[in-house]
């Protein structure tokens, strides 16, 4: 057994695969393994990954077909045998200090999550650190997990992305954790990530960044993505189910329905190419009883409320997120794509 795990999933990636895997064998922290996990790359990544696992014993390899980014972690994950797991994509590159930070806020604050920042990198050139985090530790059981939502998430201090996180391979295991296939949920980050935060007690914040995140793009986020508004609708079920499973319904009845309001339904019918499907994914949830409740709860005054207080949003949002509402539930799904896209003569 080792401390870490560090996961790469590797499909594509032949022009950045030997910077990141030399940024994580720098590591000042040494008592790690690397799993390599191909997804079925068609490039010369296999060359690339035989060649460093010769030269580091550290390294394991999975090579499996294609089965997109949540498949190739969910490999790792079940070979994984470390104490933490870290997540690093195969075109970003890491501090040397990673590990070593992390492992240690963990250890010294005895946090089930330590959180760390990251810097976009682009054809500009390295941005300043992208999260407006603090260093700090929170007891989610004195600040309370619906405050957590309200205070750092929604407002994404803290980001939701795997590689921006050190978790307890511990928790992952003993709940069944696993990445949700890509071709049901977009962000499957977000999902994975509020999942493991519902058996979280206390969370270690580090300020410093430690993540190259590159933006290129041939790059999964640089891709069109056909089904937008339809995977993360699938997202919003997923969520909403689990937390309930997990105790959290009655503490996060209000915050559930605007999370997934103005951070999944409102993404999805903006940025998804095709409002055909935009307007078909609508209609088919509109008979799901998961969201039919969080339709029905976002009509009421006091999510909506709360979150304008909590969040600072203004009266708009409230009216316009009761009608949104209002006009699903009712079958008007072109009405409540287009009030939310502020085309309201779209109709």
């Amino acid at each position: 057994m080792c401390r870490v795990s560090v996961i790469v999933p590797v499909y594509q990636v032949e022009a950045y695969l030997a910077r990141c895997l030399d940024s994580i064998l720098a590591q000042t922290f040494t008592d790690f393994e690397l799993i390599l996990v191909n997804d079925g790359t068609k490039d010369n990544c296999p060359a690339i990954m035989a060649e460093y696992a010769a030269r580091d014993s550290r390294i394991r390899q999975i090579h499996k077909e294609n089965g997109g980014l949540s498949s190739a972690r969910n490999a790792g994950l079940d070979i994984a045998r470390g104490e933490f797991i870290a997540f690093v994509d195969s075109d970003d590159y890491v501090e040397p200090t990673l590990l070593e930070d992390a492992v240690h806020a963990a250890d010294e604050s005895g946090a089930q999550l330590v959180l760390f920042n990251y810097r976009l990198v682009d054809e500009n050139g390295v941005h300043e650190p992208y999260l407006p985090m603090t260093d700090e530790v929170i007891d989610l059981n004195a600040l309370g997990m619906a405050n957590y939502f309200y205070t750092y998430w929604m407002p994404y201090r803290h980001g939701q992305e795997a590689w921006c996180r050190l978790y307890r391979r511990e928790i992952i295991e003993a709940n069944g954790l696993r990445y949700a296939p890509n071709r049901e949920v977009f962000a499957e980050d977000t999902l994975f990530s509020a999942m493991y935060l519902m058996h979280v007690q206390k969370i270690a914040a580090l300020s410093k960044t430690y993540v190259y995140y590159v933006q290129r793009g041939d790059s999964l986020m640089g891709m069109r993505k056909p089904k937008l508004a339809w995977r993360l609708m699938r997202l919003s079920v997923l969520l909403t189910q689990y937390v309930r499973k997990c105790g959290y319904g009655e503490e996060l009845k209000n915050v559930l329905p605007v999370l997934c309001y103005d951070k999944l339904f409102c993404k999805g019918i903006r940025l998804d190419p095709s409002m055909d499907d935009v307007l078909a994914a609508m209609k088919e949830f509109r008979e799901d009883e998961t969201m039919r409740g969080l339709l029905r709860a976002l009509m009421g005054v006091g999510p909506l409320l709360e979150y304008t207080m909590k969040t600072r949003k203004g009266i708009r949002t409230q009216i316009r997120g009761r009608l949104f509402a209002w006009r699903w539930l009712r079958g008007d799904v072109k009405g409540a794509a287009a009030l939310v896209q502020g085309r309201e003569d779209a109709r």
